[in-house]
């Protein structure tokens, strides 16, 4: 299965754990990220922290789209279809996941909300879950009564 984070953003607590890091330890930028920071008119060391932030905040995206596409997995089962998921991307700028299933012969691409998963995972929303279920059964029931 390929699970990926198409885009970039850091997050404010990402923000506030790099800001006070001593300036030594921060990583080492490449010739091009020192360029960039040059083009953009940031301090290398600013840039640094900007490169940093994103960095956790990719780990943390990147952990929910595997996290996400496990419960989705576990939940295609519990509804009792035989599709397999081939890929979850989280794509940023659209703040959506698009997923990639074969069910019956036929694969079936999925846009879910990135807003609908994050109900889910932070306060267990029963809406939440009840409109991925219902999604579910629109299109891969459908493909498997075909």
């Amino acid at each position: 299965m390929n699970i990926a984070v198409d885009g970039w953003r850091a997050s404010p607590s990402d923000w506030d754990s790099v800001r006070n890091i001593p300036k030594d330890e921060l990583p080492e930028l490449s010739e091009a990220q020192k360029e960039v920071a040059q083009k953009l008119g940031v301090s290398e060391e600013s840039y640094a922290r900007s490169a940093l932030a994103g960095k956790r905040t990719q780990d943390t995206l990147l952990a929910k789209t595997e996290m996400f596409a496990r419960l989705l997995e576990k939940k295609i089962r519990d509804l009792g279809f035989k599709a397999n998921v081939e890929s979850v991307v989280l794509r940023l700028l659209e703040h959506r996941f698009e997923v990639l299933l074969a069910a019956n012969g036929f694969r079936l691409p999925l846009r879910i909300s990135e807003d609908i998963i994050d109900d889910l995972f932070e306060s267990g929303s029963a809406e939440a879950e009840e409109k991925l279920a219902r999604l579910l059964n629109s299109t891969v029931g459908l493909r498997e009564r075909q």
